[in-house]
C-alpha cells in the first residue's frame, strides 16, 4: 500500500471486515487481556481458529480496490465496505483510485458539518 513493504501471510485481507459469533466456543478466548498481549499476526490470522471455524462475507462488504471487480448492471457486485488495498484517496497518489471520489466527497461532507477539523 502507498509503496510499504507488504507481507503476504494466511488469511491475509480477512481481518479487514470481521463478524464475530460471540457465541462460538473458540471465540471465548478474546478476552480483553489475550486481545492486548496477542501479536498483530495472531489476532489478523485469526490463529485461534481452523480454517473450517471461519465463515464468509460476500466480497461486497469487504471489496478490495484493484483486486474485486463491479459487474456492469450487476447492482449485487457494487461495494456495500470499500477496502483501498493498495493506498486510499487521502494519499495524492491515490486520490483519483477507483470509489476515491466516494471517500473524499465523505470528507467534503465532514468538513462542511464541522465535526472535525481536518487539514
Amino acid at each position: 500500500m502507498d509503496g510499504a513493504v507488504q507481507t503476504v501471510y494466511p488469511r491475509k485481507n480477512w481481518s479487514s471486515m470481521v463478524l464475530y459469533n460471540c457465541r462460538h466456543p473458540k471465540n471465548k478466548i478474546l478476552t480483553p487481556e489475550v486481545v492486548n498481549k496477542e501479536t498483530g499476526a495472531f489476532l489478523h490470522r485469526f490463529q485461534w481458529l481452523d480454517d473450517s471455524e471461519i465463515g464468509e462475507v460476500p466480497f461486497v462488504w469487504n471489496f478490495l480496490v484493484g483486486h474485486n471487480k463491479v459487474v456492469e448492471n450487476d447492482k449485487s457486485t457494487f461495494p456495500k465496505a470499500i477496502h483501498y488495498t493498495l493506498g486510499g484517496p487521502w494519499f495524492e497518489a491515490w486520490k483519483d483510485c477507483e470509489f476515491g471520489d466516494l471517500w473524499l466527497n465523505e470528507l467534503e461532507e465532514y468538513k462542511k458539518a464541522g465535526k472535525n477539523k481536518v487539514e
